[in-house]
């Protein structure tokens, strides 16, 4: 993808006014970060999904009539070159020295964070955020919501491959930001992720979405056809005749 084909920081802020505006706060997908995740799920899954089939779900089910249809087409615009910025990100090998903050999703941080006002080390953890804060839920909301759309597809991929099913749980804790959504989950409350845990988990993303982009790959490969045993010409017939194969169905047939 071309850098100049990038969203600008001025039009990603477009973006997110038009998201608060176009979307239903309940339903929708009212912020970046969660936007962030929908669309890196739709670009690893196991499922090939035009984005024009699932825009319905980025605005939600509610107040349809907040929507203009002038902003609602330029934020259609806005998401489909964003969605092809993520396809090229999640391509890139973390490991091929590319530097990781250009990899990592858009997750957001408190706005005395945003503004410069916290320590920030190497390893992604932020003095002056509030222990509590949810880093990187809103994002694997979002990822989670997309995956939900196709959820026996998403299943079968994880029975499939464990790598797979590990990162969906991951992914799955950093969604968790309350007690009964760890209740729902069947997890105990010393399972909550702390402020340090999230930042570590989220560290990673940015291998698990390579890993899964490159397994989605791996599957949608033509497997070459494979050619049937067949018996030795001394060996019983697998007809079941119970004479030998190059008696009886072995036998070449002359035209």
């Amino acid at each position: 993808m071309a850098d100049d084909n990038r969203l600008s920081d001025a039009e990603l802020d477009r973006l997110d006014t038009l998201l608060d505006r176009c979307t239903d706060p309940e339903t929708g997908l009212g912020n970046l970060e969660m936007l962030d995740g929908f669309l890196s799920a739709l670009a690893v899954g196991p499922v090939e999904v035009a984005l024009d089939t699932v825009l319905p779900l980025v605005w939600g089910t509610g107040e349809v009539a907040r929507r203009d249809a002038r902003q609602t087409r330029e934020a259609e615009a806005l998401i489909a070159r964003l969605a092809d910025e993520i396809v090229h990100r999640v391509r890139q090998d973390p490991q091929d020295g590319v530097a990781h903050e250009a990899l990592m999703p858009m997750l957001g941080l408190p706005p005395e964070a945003e503004d410069g006002d916290t320590d920030n080390d190497a390893a992604g953890g932020l003095d002056g955020v509030p222990a509590d804060f949810p880093f990187a839920a809103a994002w694997a909301a979002g990822f989670l919501r997309a995956a939900a759309e196709h959820e026996d597809t998403w299943s079968a991929w994880m029975q499939e491959h464990e790598a797979i099913e590990n990162d969906l749980g991951v992914i799955a804790r950093l969604a968790i930001v309350d007690a009964s959504q760890l209740e729902d989950a069947e997890m105990a409350e010393g399972d909550m992720l702390s402020l340090e845990e999230r930042f570590d988990l989220a560290y990673d993303l940015p291998d698990m979405l390579h890993d899964m982009y490159l397994q989605r790959l791996h599957d949608r490969r033509p497997q070459p056809a494979r050619r049937a045993d067949v018996p030795g010409r001394n060996d019983p017939c697998s007809c079941g005749s119970g004479r030998k194969y190059k008696t009886c169905c072995g036998t070449p047939t002359l035209h």
